[in-house]
């Protein structure tokens, strides 16, 4: 497995792709060490509750962030891509201009919607909810310019943008503020910071581009149909994210969530390669299929598949080394029970890079609606699975119920990969397409 991911590594398209993972990579640990000061700040200067505020606010934000998207960041990725392929930069244009007035409009929308639903909640919320009504078309757009910058190919910029640099301005704008820190003031601030960020990723983009294309009605509803199994798909990808520590609280208890808040926490070491893979491998993914190259097409995807599970599974092995020592050193002694539902969550982990990046390869080759029927089913089957096991197990059950997602949407996948497009993500098929490819040279 190895020697064919170096095989790999020796071509053009390997090597792009190496130094888009590596320069990726690098920037995610800055931004990660940048999140954790925001989280430092926020909890030193808000205080338990005031922090409880500001979090149940940004939890409403996050949720109605998924339809003020409209399924367009990963869209705009794809469309950007396979119209700067083609050499059509007025085109790129156009997309960048509708993708940009679409999200303004839906999350301004949602937003006037959200100030006028923060009269009916608690005095004590309320102000923090008003506050974050402001906030919801700043992520919005933020994610849209991420999307769009990617399809463009510069990768490294919007994840320098989105996950370091905004942080940055974060933590700056809440520095600057006068002491005592409130919830609706640190909203604001993230506002700020979300907002400048997103117009300086705008600039970016549309930099030395042409005046926009004149864009057809046709071209705008077949927009519109690729968009709505996106924003679904964005949908119970967010419930996958969160139905776990819901269901503990609910049927098991509130310390086994705060456990499995712990476990989950400490999985994003391996979460880390699989999202760094999806993000990269994208743009490579619609530029090949637009250019109907299925050997291009096999080849990323076998690399990226290599590459995740080789790299996740180093992390898991950590883990299970180290995990029941670092756990309660950095959580305390209450946290220890982390350990085996970290294991599983990082076990989870491993499945979904063994059976490869089945989803972005859909989406990017104009199968999105295959995704997101896969996404639906997995997670219903999640759920179904933690209501069963969470009673008997607590967050070990919970823990477990997320393979049955992972495995469920592996199968579906790659079965319909195999079928539209001939090719199988799975590390097994990585490994038969590297073997093929290599004695056609």
């Amino acid at each position: 497995m190895l020697t064919r991911l170096h095989r790999l590594a020796a071509t053009g398209l390997g090597r792009r792709l190496a130094v888009a993972t590596l320069s990726s990579g690098a920037v995610w640990v800055a931004g990660t060490l940048a999140t954790f000061a925001v989280g430092l700040v926020l909890a030193r200067g808000l205080g338990p509750a005031g922090y409880g505020l500001y979090g149940t606010a940004v939890a409403v934000v996050t949720l109605l962030a998924v339809p003020g998207q409209l399924g367009l960041p990963l869209l705009a990725t794809r469309e950007v891509s396979a119209a700067a392929a083609r050499g059509r930069q007025d085109e790129v244009a156009a997309l960048g201009r509708w993708f940009t007035a679409a999200v303004l409009v839906a999350s301004l929308l949602l937003s006037l919607l959200l100030w006028l639903a923060a009269r009916a909640v608690s005095p004590t919320l309320r102000p923090a909810l008003a506050a974050s009504a402001g906030l919801l078309p700043a992520l919005t757009l933020s994610a849209l310019v991420a999307g769009l910058l990617r399809g463009r190919g510069r990768v490294v910029a919007s994840q320098t943008i989105d996950v370091l640099i905004r942080p940055l301005a974060f933590v700056a704008l809440l520095l600057a503020l006068p002491a005592p820190l409130y919830a609706p003031s640190a909203i604001g601030a993230q506002s700020i910071a979300a907002g400048m960020t997103a117009l300086v990723g705008l600039v970016l983009f549309f930099r030395r581009l042409p005046s926009p294309a004149p864009t057809d009605r046709m071209r705008v509803r077949a927009w519109i149909g690729a968009s709505l199994p996106m924003t679904f798909m964005e949908a119970m990808r967010t419930l996958e994210g969160t139905y776990a520590v819901l269901v503990t609280s609910a049927i098991a208890s509130i310390a086994d969530a705060g456990i499995l808040r712990v476990a989950l926490a400490s999985v994003v070491v391996a979460v880390l390669p699989v999202s760094i893979q999806n993000i990269v491998v994208g743009p490579f993914l619609a530029a090949a299929h637009e250019a109907g190259d299925r050997r291009q097409l096999a080849r990323i995807v076998a690399g990226s598949t290599l590459f995740m599970t080789t790299s996740v599974a180093a992390v898991t092995l950590a883990l299970a080394a180290l995990g029941g020592w670092l756990l309660p050193l950095a959580f305390g002694s209450d946290f220890a029970g982390a350990y085996w539902p970290l294991l599983l969550l990082s076990a989870n982990q491993l499945l979904a890079a063994a059976t490869g990046p089945g989803a972005m390869l859909l989406s990017m080759t104009g199968h999105e609606r295959a995704v997101a029927r896969a996404f639906a089913l997995s997670v219903m089957a999640a759920i179904a699975a933690a209501l069963v096991l969470t009673p008997a197990f607590g967050a070990l059950g919970a823990a477990a119920s997320t393979l049955v997602a992972t495995a469920v949407r592996g199968l579906m996948l790659n079965r319909r990969a195999r079928s539209l497009l001939g090719i199988k993500p799975s590390v097994l098929g990585a490994g038969v397409l590297l073997g093929a490819d290599h004695k056609s040279r």
